[in-house]
């Protein structure tokens, strides 16, 4: 090992046996009070371990021994008591083969420790207040840390309010539904006034990046060239078969007519052969077909009369749906139109709140004060003796069992919030 590293390992030897000497004389000043959890092991005792939680009368109980007071000692008193109190104890214990048998202890075979502190507690301007388990050897700024760092949005607020990551979390959502809207509403404006495209340009204020904007502008845009395509293809579907059904009524004109123009000469021959078949001069064969070819004639033209009118029919029920498709989508965008105002209006008012109490941070993005911010009180609530004292403290400070933290801004901070 090079000089370099064993002077590194002194150091660290030298660091770790300090904070072990410093840890050992806390623990050695510290009076358990009720909360915290002793344990005591008897050696020649089979499970003979016991840990018991300091009761609110500062007793445990320990089995065969009974209540036993120990609130206010420090662990070494605790270990004289027990080494005062055990020994003169009887312990009876059962064998394996069912015989009872006593156990006299030795001062030496007693040993306490302390397994478990009460909790400490943190209030104030941080991001999590609450209930902390303690750690022997730790400091404020460590109970800070594990409580999420301090929060302005805490910040001597008589209101419940929302983390400030949260809420810039929100104002940014509020934001993209806003600007989605905005974009919506200025696609169904230039589809109702046939224009081919619209602005795309971010609102007034908007705090979203370039990009989302470009992306959010990009679909309304797909959605009006899919739109405007599909009413298209409907569109030039429609006035086809509309042609279609035109033209064919044309060739169903000029077969009527043709049709007509044959049953007439039919009748008239059928006239002429009447006659003649009346003057005896033609056989009842010639005149019944003379008869058929007209009824045949006549059915033709019935035909072709009915054909023509479901074809005016079909030209009449698509011109219908062309003027239906055009009214039923100029409604549609009128209909989301409106909901885009609506809606538009309601955002709008959702993005003054947030934007209000963003304010109250001195910016639109607002995050958790650092850990050390200037500005930042912080005190230490602990009961001795009986009572409560207050105590004005920084956060290398060490808590001990049961403490309170107060963590607070100072006026300085310009939140504009009146201290009550």
């Amino acid at each position: 090992m090079t000089r370099v590293g064993l002077v590194m390992l002194a150091a660290l030897a030298a660091s770790v046996a300090s904070n072990l000497a410093i840890a050992a004389d806390v623990a050695a000043e510290y009076r358990i009070s009720p909360g915290d959890t002793v344990q005591i092991n008897i050696a020649t005792v089979p499970d003979g371990s016991h840990q018991a939680t300091v009761q609110l009368d500062g007793t445990v109980a320990l089995p065969q021994i009974g209540m036993i007071p120990v609130a206010g000692l420090t662990l070494a008193e605790l270990q004289s008591r027990l080494e005062r109190t055990l020994p003169a104890t009887i312990f009876r214990i059962r064998l394996a083969d069912g015989r009872e048998q006593a156990i006299l202890l030795k001062p030496s075979d007693v040993t306490a420790a302390i397994v478990d502190y009460r909790p400490i507690y943190i209030k104030g301007d941080v991001l999590t207040p609450g209930q902390q388990p303690y750690r022997p050897l730790m400091t404020v700024r460590q109970a800070v840390a594990v409580a999420g760092g301090y929060s302005l949005m805490r910040s001597r607020m008589t209101q419940s309010v929302q983390d400030p990551i949260d809420l810039q979390g929100a104002f940014d959502s509020l934001w993209t539904d806003y600007v989605r809207e905005y974009f919506r509403k200025q696609r169904v404006e230039a589809e109702l006034q046939g224009k081919p495209g619209f602005d795309t340009s971010a609102p007034a204020g908007c705090t979203l990046p370039p990009d989302v904007v470009a992306a959010i502008a990009r679909n309304e845009t797909d959605l009006m060239n899919t739109a405007r395509d599909d009413a298209e293809r409907e569109r030039v579907y429609l006035e086809q078969a509309q042609k279609a059904a035109g033209d064919q009524i044309e060739v169903l004109l000029k077969r009527e007519r043709d049709e007509a123009a044959s049953l007439k000469a039919d009748e008239d021959e059928v006239a002429k052969v009447k006659q003649v078949y009346e003057a005896g001069n033609l056989t009842n064969t010639r005149m019944a077909d003379m008869r058929r070819a007209l009824l045949l004639s006549s059915s033709r033209r019935l035909e072709t009369t009915v054909e023509l009118m479901r074809t005016r029919y079909q030209q009449g029920d698509y011109a219908r749906q062309l003027e239906r498709s055009v009214s039923q989508r100029r409604t549609t965008l009128l209909q989301d139109l409106a909901e885009a105002n609506v809606r538009l209006a309601d955002l709008a008012i959702k993005l003054r709140a947030a934007s209000e109490k963003l304010h109250l941070l001195g910016g639109s993005r607002p995050t958790p004060s650092p850990t050390g911010a200037a500005g930042v009180k912080v005190s230490i609530i602990r009961r001795e003796g009986g009572s409560s004292v207050t105590l004005s403290v920084d956060e290398d400070a060490e808590v001990r069992p049961g403490d309170v933290i107060e963590a607070t801004f100072a006026d300085s901070l310009g939140l504009g919030v009146a201290a009550k």
